[in-house]
C-alpha cells in the first residue's frame, strides 16, 4: 500500500485526506508535519467527535426550543428572532412549519436528528464502547450529509421563497452543515470501506432531497397557485407575487359580529401573510361578515396589497397579530379571547 499524507487546510483548519503518494515538493509543504503512517490514525482523529457532539447538543436544544413554541402557540421565539431585525413567524406559523398531513412540528424532526448526531458522535468516547467503530462512522456521516443537504433547501425556502431572516434557522442550517462538513474533511468515513461510506451518504443525502422536495411542494394551502420549480429554477419572478389570502368560507355568528362591531370602535387592524395557515383559521373562526367590518394588513411582501414597511414599523412579531386600540396581540385567539382583550382594551387607563 502506498503511504498516505495529509495536509491541513488553514482556512477552515480542518484535516484534508490525499491517497496521493509522496514527493520532494508535497515534503517541503510546511502547513502540517507530514508523515508517512495509516490513513485512520493520521487523518480521523477521534477528538473530532466532541466537537461534532457538542454541535449537536447545541441544536438539540434550539430545535427543542422551536418545538415548544410551536406546539404552546407561544411567541417567544418570534420575540426573541425580532430583537436580531427578523421574523421567525414565516417557518413557524406557515405552511412549512409542519410535517405534510400532521400537526409534527418540522422542528421535531431536527430535534430527532440532532440527538441521533449527538448519540453517535458521543457514543463511542464511552469508556466501555466497542473498539471497531467503522460502522458508527458511516452511518454518523450519512445522517450529517442529510442534514446538510436538507438545511441547504431549507435556506432557499427561507431566502429565496418567504424571502424572510431567522436566526434560529440560520444557526440550524450552520449547526447541520458544519458537522457535515467536519465529517467529511475530518476524514470520518473509515478508508476500507470508503465506498459503503460514500454510497451511504449519498443516498441519505437523496433522501433528504426528496423528502425537502415533498415538504415544499405539498404543503402550500390549496387555495394558492403556486409554482414552486419554477420559482426554485428561475427566482426572477416572485412566486407568489400579488397571490391574496384563502378565501373565508365560513358565515359569522352572532358574537362575533357584536364582537367585530365593538372591535371598530378601537381602531382594530389584523396583521396576518397570505400563506399564513393560523391566519385563515383565525378568520375563519370570526366568519366573512365580521372580518370585512375589520382592516386586514399583508404583511408578506409577495401578498397582495402587501404593507411590508408598516408592518415593521408596528414590529408585528408574528402572524396572526391583533392591534386593538394601539396594543399588540400575537397569535390565534379564541372568540372568548378576543372578547376579553376587547373587554380590558375598553377600561379607561388606571
Amino acid at each position: 500500500m502506498k503511504p498516505h499524507w495529509c495536509l491541513a487546510l488553514v482556512i477552515p483548519s480542518i484535516v484534508t485526506c490525499f491517497n496521493i503518494p509522496p514527493s520532494p515538493r508535497a515534503k517541503s509543504i510546511s502547513l502540517y508535519p507530514l508523515r508517512s503512517t495509516n490513513f485512520d490514525e493520521e487523518c480521523w482523529n477521534p477528538r473530532l467527535r466532541r466537537i461534532v457532539g457538542g454541535i449537536a447538543v447545541a441544536g438539540t436544544l434550539e430545535t427543542s426550543f422551536l418545538t415548544y413554541s410551536k406546539l404552546a402557540e407561544s411567541s417567544a421565539a418570534e420575540q426573541l428572532c425580532s430583537i436580531t431585525g427578523g421574523s421567525c413567524s414565516s417557518v413557524l406559523n406557515g405552511p412549512y412549519a409542519v410535517i405534510p398531513g400532521s400537526e409534527i412540528p418540522l422542528a421535531a424532526v431536527g430535534v430527532v436528528a440532532y440527538v441521533t448526531v449527538a448519540a453517535l458522535a458521543l457514543g463511542p468516547t464511552l469508556a466501555n464502547s466497542p473498539k471497531d467503530d467503522t460502522d458508527n462512522r458511516i452511518l454518523l456521516t450519512a445522517v450529517a450529509t442529510s442534514m446538510g443537504v436538507f438545511s441547504v433547501f431549507l435556506m432557499t425556502l427561507l431566502f429565496g421563497v418567504l424571502k424572510e431572516s431567522c436566526a434560529f434557522c440560520v444557526a440550524s442550517a450552520i449547526f447541520s452543515i458544519s458537522m457535515a462538513k467536519l465529517l467529511w474533511l475530518g476524514g470520518c468515513l473509515p478508508e476500507e470501506n470508503a465506498k459503503t461510506g460514500v454510497s451511504a451518504s449519498i443516498s441519505s443525502g437523496f433522501v433528504a432531497f426528496m423528502a425537502a422536495i415533498v415538504l415544499f411542494t405539498s404543503n402550500i394551502p390549496p387555495t394558492s397557485a403556486v409554482n414552486f420549480a419554477g420559482q426554485l429554477v428561475g427566482s426572477s419572478t416572485s412566486l407568489v407575487a400579488g397571490e391574496s389570502p384563502p378565501t373565508i368560507t365560513t358565515t359569522s355568528s352572532t358574537k362575533a359580529m357584536v364582537l367585530a362591531k365593538k372591535m371598530q370602535t378601537m381602531d382594530t387592524r389584523f396583521y396576518g401573510a397570505f400563506w399564513c395557515s393560523h391566519c385563515f383559521d383565525q378568520k375563519q373562526a370570526m366568519g366573512k361578515e365580521a372580518m370585512a367590518m375589520i382592516p386586514y394588513i399583508e404583511c408578506s411582501r409577495d401578498g397582495l396589497n402587501a404593507q411590508t414597511k408598516l408592518c415593521k414599523e408596528k414590529d408585528v412579531p408574528g402572524y396572526p397579530t391583533w392591534e386593538i386600540n394601539g396594543k399588540l396581540y400575537p397569535g390565534e385567539k379564541t372568540l372568548d379571547e378576543l372578547e376579553e382583550i376587547v373587554k380590558n382594551a375598553a377600561l379607561p387607563a388606571r
